[in-house]
């Protein structure tokens, strides 16, 4: 996921500017692991009534533990049932955020596709303010997705956290490993991956 970060954040970097890639010399280079605001793991905690969920010790993206979830009915609220895991240390007020999430939806046939309405980072107690958040298209098959945004405020450690909202469908949803990151106030948003 790392090399795959870094690769896109130069490309979205060149995209974003409307030039052509800099020769590698050129390019900033960014310390990724230096940003991560959370530990890289698959440590989810499901919740909600219509859901029930189960560890993949192996199950997820190149045999890391994954976190399946199972819908039974879709709810009035997309947020009714779904999946959060804290991130342990502090945001700043402006800070640019990163989410990055593996997920698929097991049972769908190939070439099939469901929208999972959010993925990102919000507080962790209410009102759950938005930091980071953006729609997913899952398939069957393991997909890293993003979604970036700017802290509307600062958050202690452990006051914000991962989110996915599941209640838009009766489904199966399997959850792999997360990364977060954190790059400050002064970056460009734009550079990121969608």
């Amino acid at each position: 996921m790392k090399a795959y970060l870094a690769i896109a954040l130069a490309a979205a970097g060149s995209a974003a500017e409307g030039q052509a890639a800099p020769p590698p010399q050129q390019q900033q280079h960014i310390d990724l692991s230096s940003k991560l605001i959370n530990i890289p793991d698959s440590n989810w905690n499901a919740y909600g009534p219509d859901q029930t969920s189960k560890l993949l010790d192996k199950g997820g993206p190149q045999n890391y533990p994954a976190v399946e979830v199972s819908v039974s009915r879709p709810s009035k609220n997309a947020w009714d049932d779904g999946a959060v895991s804290p991130i342990p240390k502090a945001i700043g007020a402006g800070d640019v955020i990163l989410v990055a999430v593996y997920l698929r939806e097991p049972n769908l046939a190939d070439g099939q596709s469901e929208i999972l309405p959010l993925i990102g980072a919000t507080g962790a107690a209410a009102p759950y303010p938005a930091i980071a958040g953006a729609p997913a298209t899952v398939t069957n098959q393991w997909k890293i997705f993003f979604a970036s945004g700017k802290a509307p405020q600062a958050f202690p450690a452990g006051g914000a956290q991962v989110t996915v909202h599941l209640s838009s469908a009766r489904h199966v949803i399997q959850l792999g490993p997360i990364k977060v990151y954190d790059f400050g106030p002064n970056f460009d948003v734009a550079r990121l991956p969608h």
